[in-house]
């Protein structure tokens, strides 16, 4: 079993619901780079980690053109990766004023969608079922490094839960 280590953070952002509130999230500890990767995968499989390097480059280079040309890349156990798009959205409206002889009842609105109206571009990840099992299986511990006790002393405050 895993386990991943929880730190409380308070939401300082004035403007949201959710501000003043306490939250958990992840404490990462180090990004692996993926030479590191390269030497687990060479001493897990036996393969010389010049091989698993110059393999992994490749996939890497073809995973990035085949998904900028709009093919989902399954990993098995680890998930899909595909790209998505954000886009400006459409209202018969916007077409009726850009084009006046605009029919909603016999013309198709998606026709008038242009390139100008999609902003960027970025990666969706779905994991696979795979990973969601292990996902539900880690073990979550809490920072307490970071807590500290309630600014009053009535023992009405000191009821908290310790994070």
């Amino acid at each position: 079993m895993s386990t991943i280590i929880i730190s409380v953070y308070r939401n300082t952002n004035m403007e949201s619901k959710a501000y003043n509130k306490f939250y958990g999230r992840v404490r990462h500890t180090s990004t692996i780079d993926v030479t590191t990767v390269c030497k687990h995968a060479a001493m897990d499989s036996g393969i010389e980690e010049s091989q698993v390097v110059l393999i992994n480059d490749a996939q890497q280079k073809q995973m990035k053109e085949l998904l900028c040309n709009g093919h989902p890349i399954e990993v098995p156990e680890l998930g899909t990766f595909k790209l998505g798009v954000s886009s400006v959205g459409l209202s018969v409206e916007d077409v009726k004023r850009r084009y006046p002889k605009f029919n909603p009842e016999t013309d198709d609105i998606r026709r008038y969608l242009t390139a100008s109206q999609v902003k960027e571009a970025h990666i969706l990840f779905t994991p696979s079922d795979t990973i969601k099992n292990a996902l539900r299986s880690i073990k979550m511990v809490t920072d307490k490094s970071d807590w500290q006790a309630p600014e009053s002393a009535n023992d009405d405050d000191n009821n908290h839960v310790e994070p």
